[in-house]
């Protein structure tokens, strides 16, 4: 996937407001049947279906993923943020062909800027993340320049609302829990088979587990009642639709808890984020994702920020995110 800035006008997929309804609607609730989303968008059934074919089909959505609460079940959210070095394509290749086959890597993002790779694991110990990261920097000795190592106590999803401009949002919460559930094998099948595509129909999902289509969907339904299953989203190409996603490092003056608090509502009402980001020995103080049209748009985005939160606002850091390598929220 080529970066916004190498997207010509020409080759940007244009989408209609039936379009950007419909990536709204699915966000968070991939599963929704063509009746309901068509009921939403204003369409027919059919009408729909190609609607979501057809993004399907020239690559504005790569596919469907369930957003799996991992620290309900006992994992631990870790991240590395790799910067390469002594790099060939052939060698930087071999290295994503090592994370995406790696079974504990579950999101994997190709960034431009101080930054390389975005990995994320689940571990139960937190001696498994120094272990992963050690395996990997010994396999590819001379090659990994920095892997900076973060551990994360809550990563806030954000409806995609950019298209539409919407500020209200549903909101998404993976963090750290005291209260652990144990699934058993027939959950994680069909965990398993909802994360190679989160819109599988019922019926496809029971042959692949040998079970009954009622059987899988009270189960599914208990694992939403749960929260173990907390949504399901779409795989969005945003370079496809002219849209470019930065990751924004920014320092703090000072962190007054109030202060603090507004900043991040102010964060949250904008229909440009989508994640905002807390844990453990991050590189700055505060770490959200955007996704904006242009590089006007970004810096608008920051100095508003600036000009809201004078005293509280310092120093910041982009980096975009080029490519979606990985995304399998599972940790067995």
């Amino acid at each position: 996937m080529k970066l916004n800035s190498e997207i010509s006008a020409e080759n940007c997929v244009k989408l209609d407001l039936k379009d950007k309804k419909i990536l709204f609607e699915l966000d968070f609730n991939a599963r929704m049947p063509y009746s309901l989303l068509a009921k939403n968008v204003g369409l027919s059934k059919q009408g729909a279906e190609y609607k979501v074919n057809n993004l399907i089909k020239k690559g504005v959505i790569e596919g469907f993923y369930p957003v799996i609460n991992v620290p309900k079940l006992g994992y631990k959210y870790c991240r590395l943020l790799v910067t390469l070095q002594n790099m060939t394509k052939e060698k930087q290749q071999e290295i994503v062909d090592y994370l995406l086959k790696h079974h504990k890597v579950f999101w994997l993002f190709k960034m431009h800027g101080v930054y390389d790779f975005l990995i994320v694991i689940w571990v139960k110990e937190l001696s498994e993340f120094r272990e992963f990261k050690e395996e990997m920097e010994s396999k590819f000795e001379g090659h990994i320049k920095r892997a900076v190592e973060n551990i994360m106590t809550d990563v806030i999803h954000y409806q995609h609302r950019y298209l539409l401009g919407i500020k209200d949002t549903r909101e998404i919460h993976l963090k750290e829990v005291s209260e652990l559930i144990k699934l058993d094998e027939l959950d994680k099948k069909i965990i398993d088979v909802l994360s190679e595509n989160a819109r599988l129909p019922l019926v496809e999902i029971a042959k692949k587990v040998h079970e009954s289509a009622k059987v899988v969907g009270n189960r599914i339904k208990k694992l939403e009642q749960k929260k173990i299953i907390e949504g399901y989203r779409p795989i969005i190409s945003h370079a496809k639709i002219g849209y470019t996603y930065y990751k924004l490092f920014i320092e703090l003056n000072k962190k007054a808890k109030e202060e603090l608090k507004k900043l991040k509502a102010y964060i949250k009402s904008s229909p440009l984020t989508l994640y905002l980001v807390e844990g453990v020995a991050l590189p700055s103080d505060l770490e959200i994702e955007i996704i904006v049209k242009s590089n006007q748009q970004l810096f608008e985005f920051i100095e508003d920020l600036r000009f809201k939160f004078p005293t509280l606002i310092g120093e910041y850091q982009t980096v975009i995110f080029v490519e979606t390598l990985k995304v399998k929220y599972l940790p067995f």
